[in-house]
């Protein structure tokens, strides 16, 4: 296990070799992923652990919506249970860290200033209600040859950009820096889970998934142009033991999480942990960005990243200051006490249609170390009682689709 990398564990590489859509993916499990992109084919897959299946015709119609032109092959590796919070930076340390990152960078990194948010209560009747439906719901019958990971996932192309963000700074139009947006369309500073469950186009499959996830937005420094991630898939899951994974329950619709810290402006050399990588070819490139920060991919590869949100709640709040404190990872198999609800442990694994450039790239919040991304989850009650109870309570894996 390497310490640096705990999103991502790097035990000696298990590679399949797999044809997906006519191109050749090198497919690791349970490691950093190796699989190649091919930026020439469409986006027309849904996405499984470790590969990725034909697109059933709803996957191929949405993903000419918004796919741009690679279709990455899936190589989600599961992380393991240790926990990966990452806590709230020190404002001396905030200040230490940006005035270092400033004197190593072309110009001085501006980090904006994140307002506390508020405890957001959970609707209780309306969660209870989704309690109640989803005791009743009978898990599917698992087929033969199902692959055993519990899991199920939501396969999502660009949507849209903008300075908004609904979590930190919700009814504040333009106070953001800019964010590159997945999933429901709708999504700007005002939007509410009630416009999520409304107004439900999206750019994900299932259709039924009416979440919204972003991220912010990456430019080349090269060229001055953004680079959209053509393709963001959440993973929903568990990383609990087996008996704790078949007490997951389904997220509410209106919890709200961050992974990350955009405030964090520090180098990110080979081998740091929560960088950015190459899937296909070497992991850390062929070589670096002139600061250092970046892969350049080789072999085809492309550039990737990967986070893992929290998948224990408290059962209380779907949102909080910080919007970190009403969610925990779970350990040694099981979640903290404090945090008693068995949530899916959504993972979200995020292609770059790039091979990397020595002149490297900046986020829309500073430096590759301030990666970090926000989701705001709306499902159809439905769906998400009947993907936890189907999938995830029979360990079992689920494509986009529904389908084991």
């Amino acid at each position: 296990m390497s310490p640096r990398r705990p999103r991502l564990l790097r035990p000696a590489l298990a590679v399949a070799t797999a044809a997906v859509l006519g191109v050749t993916a090198a497919v690791a499990f349970d490691v950093v992923p190796g699989a190649s992109a091919a930026n020439s084919a469409p986006l027309a897959a849904t996405a499984t652990h470790g590969h990725e299946q034909a697109a059933t015709s709803e996957a191929t119609q949405e993903a000419k919506a918004g796919a741009s032109t690679a279709a990455p092959t899936t190589e989600h590796s599961t992380a393991h249970s240790e926990k990966t919070a990452s806590t709230a930076t020190s404002k001396a340390a905030t200040k230490a860290a940006t005035s270092k990152a400033a004197a190593t960078t072309d110009a001085p990194i501006h980090v904006m200033k994140m307002p506390k948010g508020k405890w957001i209560n959970v609707d209780k009747k309306a969660w209870a209600a989704q309690l109640a439906d989803f005791r009743t719901t009978q898990p599917r019958k698992v087929k033969a040859g199902a692959k055993m990971n519990p899991e199920f996932n939501a396969t999502c192309s660009y949507s849209h950009s903008g300075k908004n963000d609904p979590i930190v700074f919700p009814n504040q139009t333009g106070a953001s820096h800019l964010h590159s947006f997945y999933g429901n369309k709708i999504t700007k500073a005002n939007t509410t889970v009630d416009d999520l469950m409304k107004f439900t186009a999206t750019t994900c499959v299932p259709k039924k998934d009416h979440s919204s996830y972003w991220v912010p937005s990456l430019t080349n420094k090269a060229t001055g142009k953004k680079v959209q991630p053509n393709m963001l898939i959440a993973y929903y899951g568990s990383l609990l033991d087996d008996k704790n994974k078949k007490k997951t329950v389904p997220m509410p619709n209106g919890m709200r999480m961050i992974y990350g810290d955009a405030s964090k402006q520090v180098k990110t050399p080979a081998g740091s942990r929560d960088a950015f990588y190459c899937s296909g070819g070497p992991l850390e490139g062929k070589a670096r960005s002139t600061d250092g920060n970046w892969p350049v991919c080789g072999d085809g590869g492309t550039v990737h990243f990967m986070m893992r949100f929290p998948d224990c709640w408290d059962g209380k709040h779907l949102d909080s200051p910080d919007h970190k404190s009403h969610v925990s990872y779970g350990s040694q198999g099981d979640c903290p006490k404090a945090f008693p609800v068995r949530i899916p442990a959504m993972t979200f694994s995020i292609y770059y249609p790039t091979h990397g450039s020595k002149a490297g790239y900046s986020l829309s919040s500073g430096m590759a170390s301030s990666m970090h991304a926000d989701a705001f989850v709306a499902w159809d009650v439905k769906t998400m009682n009947d993907r936890v109870k189907s999938c995830v309570r029979q360990l079992v894996t689920c494509a986009s689709d529904g389908k084991f």
